[in-house]
């Protein structure tokens, strides 16, 4: 049984509603007469998606699609709190009725109006590639549980974008091809801030064959940004310190580390935006230019994480006492002004043992001279 279905909102756009369904559509224009598209809005904060309301001699644009009782099934899955209802809508001058999916009106209140094209611009790519991963919980992870997850969903979209727009030099290693990794079977593993993704692949051996069908388990996050503040004239850095899961998950006896600043980036943000931000949150430091050292993949045995890492020209007089860091993201961070001398001291002894914080140090250490020469501080 098939039925019509009228998308108004992020759905309009027709990539992300097949990126949904899983399978091509063909759409037809139309709208609804007597109503428009606002953002969302709860507790006096607006959200990129729409609500539809009546509004007087308004029209809402968008399209008509038939499908079938499967699609429905994948619909309600994807529109998790969404009521689906009949609207009368036109399809050029033909009348018809067709049902829509609506944010009740009891929990969304309608706020600005919502602009498709907008939408479309700045989060279209994004929300379309986080679809897929949204829906691979269809049978496996209930669907409120999915929409907590979308935040960080949305930051693993744009970290595989983000790598497919890269092109790292291949002069020594291998040159991948199309083809050289199949993909038989992805399922979800475990999915909550972060997530474990398992895998059936094969890959093309170095020899020319392809390899045995091969389990695989990879640790899914998004991209971060990490920057190591430094002061040329003063030459010296900023460093945080915090508590880390990881090392005391691992048994370490000592699991507060020092760091570089770092954290997420964010769907909209470029790393250096979010190098900037971070030095705000964590340091409440404005950082200067950003000068890149290398970028890395920590783990990649296991792990999707890339690392955006940077050196961050900044004047670092004496610290006000405080710590950083948010407290709605329950953050705790001490921050310590080292001179070079000190932070090398540091990743001689082992003191310092976190990866980018040793890789932004020894490529600080490649460049002190030069920063110095340029901040108009004599050589002793």
């Amino acid at each position: 049984m098939t039925c019509n279905y009228f998308f108004y909102g992020t759905l309009r756009h027709v990539p992300l509603l097949e990126a949904v369904l899983g399978h091509p559509v063909e759409a037809r224009s139309a709208r609804a007469a007597g109503f428009s598209a606002f953002h969302a809005t709860r507790a006096n904060r607006s959200y990129v998606f729409p609500v539809l309301a009546e509004a007087r001699g308004a029209s809402a644009e968008g399209i008509v699609v038939t499908l079938s009782a499967e699609d429905r099934r994948r619909l309600d899955y994807y529109e998790a709190g969404y009521q689906a209802a009949p609207i009368a809508v036109e399809i050029g001058a033909e009348p018809q009725e067709a049902l829509t999916y609506r944010a009740p009106l009891d929990q969304f209140a309608p706020g600005a109006a919502w602009v498709f094209d907008d939408w479309q611009s700045r989060w279209g790519a994004i929300v379309t590639e986080a679809a897929a991963e949204f829906m691979s919980g269809l049978d496996h992870i209930p669907a409120t549980q999915g929409l907590g997850r979308f935040p960080m969903i949305l930051v693993r979209a744009a970290s595989r974008l983000r790598a497919r727009a890269s092109q790292s030099p291949a002069t020594l290693r291998r040159a991948a091809q199309p083809r050289d990794v199949e993909i038989d079977h992805v399922a979800p593993g475990y999915a909550h801030f972060f997530a474990v993704e398992d895998y059936q692949l094969r890959h093309r051996r170095f020899d020319g064959g392809q390899s045995e069908t091969l389990d695989r388990a990879a640790f899914v996050s998004g991209d971060a940004a990490c920057v190591l503040p430094y002061d040329p004239v003063r030459d010296r850095v900023l460093l945080i310190e915090q508590f880390r899961i990881g090392p005391m998950a691992r048994g370490d006896r000592n699991p507060w580390l020092l760091e570089p600043v770092a954290g997420r980036v964010d769907p909209l943000e470029t790393p250096e935006e979010a190098a900037r931000r971070e030095a705000v949150e964590e340091a409440g430091i404005t950082l200067g230019d950003l000068i890149p050292t290398p970028h890395f993949y920590p783990t990649p045995a296991a792990k999707s994480e890339y690392l955006y890492c940077y050196i961050g020209l900044a004047e670092l007089p004496d610290l006000p006492e405080g710590g950083g860091g948010l407290a709605d993201e329950h953050e705790d961070i001490r921050r310590h002004l080292v001179s070079f001398d000190r932070l090398m001291e540091l990743v001689e002894t082992g003191e310092a043992e976190n990866g980018p914080l040793l890789v932004i140090a020894l490529w600080l250490a490649r460049q002190r001279d030069r920063l110095r020469a340029q901040a108009g501080v004599e050589r002793a």
